[in-house]
């Protein structure tokens, strides 16, 4: 990748270590302690750490996939699939979106902001940083956003948390300003990992991104979901898979940041013999006949061999750990299948280091479309969107090394089996169902969108040892870190006031209650 060596010196120059709320020594002062550093390498920098590195994994391996029960089975899943709180995992997005990439983006943006000829970076790291402010307050609800990460430039070392209706109507606003703000007429964005340049393509992201949130508030705010989702089609959303916002990384292991983080968990203790496919997930694949299932697990014998025939996807109760119910499996033509060998594991390639992480993509927005098109917000043909939504999401497979295509035969008799049904409630429920399908394994959005819509249907968990710290509960939020009551205290504590007090991960974020 040529523009590794770009993202090495910013790594290198750049003050990382920390977040809002650690070494303010560090934070409190200039975090690149020069004036030279171009733009393209902090933008470039920001998007890399969003999933390089294999602490960027953990809280999608560890939370997310299991808690949107798509997988679980290893240790670490027990965070996300019995809910049991784990404060390590729990802080790395906090940590390294804050103490990272945002630290670094609104560097930038400080720098350019008196430049007219960077007006281009300026645009395309205000979207980017309304992605990033996305995930962590639908992960944590209300956050510091409006004195985030200006400690150096403000003098605000302990931020406010914004509630999060209020960032939600930010972004909107965000979002709109930057796509007018590209220039074309000004300097070019170099070294850019995300879209290489093309400006059209960061306008197209800008308003897919507005159409997702926008759908986030359908049942909390029906009135400006429609509004912005109309206002976000109207401008231009993903036209093909070419849009797909996607960081590609290289076969770099830990610590190497270059390599995928999520990956980098999967290999970390071989994490991936052990991420085995939920009854959820794995049951519904059967029961719709998708061609997915093999690309998404394979069981394997203790040489390696495929032996996905004999066992035929088996697949275990949310909650599990892969010890529990001891059993050697016996194949129909007799052959005993050790017990750690007989369930459906991850398959390979989405565990490979150089994996690209698909942030959001075509297949997405073409669902939202769907579902937009079926609330009468936008579109008329909920069910062209939807069937180009599973066309797209089984061609982005491709995009792991390795992985086979589904032969364009098992596409179209998938697509002709699975005409939108009626009513419309029911509509929307298909839609979302595929939707989940087609998200793995972005756990971010798929915890998202699970607790909008309530699809997938989520299924008990079994809790072997009675761990579960919720009541097998799932938990709505993720908590707040700890290091905040100490370093950010009166702010921290008037947040916790709005959620009843407690810093409780069972409290839904705004946009969720009812």
């Amino acid at each position: 990748m040529k523009l590794v060596p770009y993202i090495l010196i910013s790594c290198l120059t750049l003050t990382l270590a920390g977040s809002c709320t650690k070494e303010f020594d560090s934070i409190n002062t200039d975090p690149t302690r020069g004036s030279s550093i171009a733009p393209g390498q902090q933008l470039t920098a920001a998007a890399y750490y969003l999933s390089g590195g294999r602490e960027t994994g953990y809280p999608n391996l560890y939370f997310f996939l299991p808690r949107a029960q798509y997988v679980t089975g290893s240790w670490g899943m027990r965070s996300g699939g019995k809910y049991i709180r784990n404060d390590f995992y729990n802080e790395r997005m906090w940590e390294l979106f804050y103490g990272k990439s945002l630290k670094q983006l609104i560097d930038m943006l400080e720098r350019s902001k008196n430049d007219p000829d960077l007006i281009n970076y300026i645009a395309a790291g205000r979207i980017l940083k309304a992605y990033i402010f996305s995930l962590l307050t639908d992960a944590y609800g209300d956050v510091p956003y409006s004195q985030a990460g200006i400690a150096y430039y403000g003098k605000i070392y302990t931020p406010k948390y914004d509630a999060q209706e209020d960032i939600y109507r930010d972004m909107f606003r965000e979002l709109t300003e930057a796509v007018a703000q590209f220039d074309a007429g000004k300097q070019a964005l170099l070294n850019d990992i995300v879209y290489n340049g093309n400006v059209d393509r960061w306008k197209k992201l800008a308003n897919s991104l507005r159409l997702r949130l926008a759908m986030r508030l359908s049942k909390k705010d029906a009135t400006t979901a429609a509004r912005e989702a109309k206002a976000a089609i109207d401008a231009g959303v993903m036209a093909n898979a070419d849009d797909n916002f996607k960081i590609i990384h290289e076969s770099f292991g830990f610590p190497d940041l270059r390599g995928n983080g999520l990956s980098q968990a999967f290999h970390e203790e071989s994490t991936f013999k052990y991420t085995i496919g939920t009854n959820t997930f794995v049951r519904y694949l059967k029961k719709e006949n998708d061609p997915r299932l093999s690309r998404y697990f394979i069981n394997r014998d203790p040489e390696g061999n495929d032996i996905t025939e004999l066992t035929n996807y088996i697949s275990v109760e949310p909650g599990l750990y892969w010890w529990d119910n001891w059993g050697d499996f016996t194949a129909p033509n007799g052959r005993v299948i050790p017990h750690a060998s007989k369930f459906c594991t991850i398959n390979l390639p989405f565990t490979e280091l150089q994996a690209s992480f698909l942030h959001m993509g075509y297949a997405e927005v073409q669902f939202l479309l769907a579902e937009a098109a079926a609330r009468g917000w936008g579109g008329s043909n909920a069910q062209q969107f939807y069937h180009n939504g599973i066309r797209a999401a089984m061609k982005q497979l491709e995009m792991y090394p390795g992985m086979a295509a589904v032969a364009p035969a098992d596409v179209d008799a998938f697509v002709t089996a699975h005409p939108l049904p009626q009513p419309p409630d029911s509509i929307i429920k298909h839609i979302n169902m595929q939707k989940w399908v087609a998200l793995f394994p972005n756990g971010y959005e798929a915890f998202a969108n699970q607790r909008r819509t309530g699809w997938p249907e989520l299924l008990d968990i079994v809790d072997v040892g009675n761990e579960s710290e919720t009541g097998k509960v799932p938990f709505a939020r993720l908590f707040y870190p700890g290091t905040e009551a100490f370093t950010n205290t009166a702010n921290y504590h008037e947040a916790l006031k709005r959620i009843g007090g407690t810093n409780d991960w069972m409290v839904p974020v705004w946009w969720a209650k009812p």
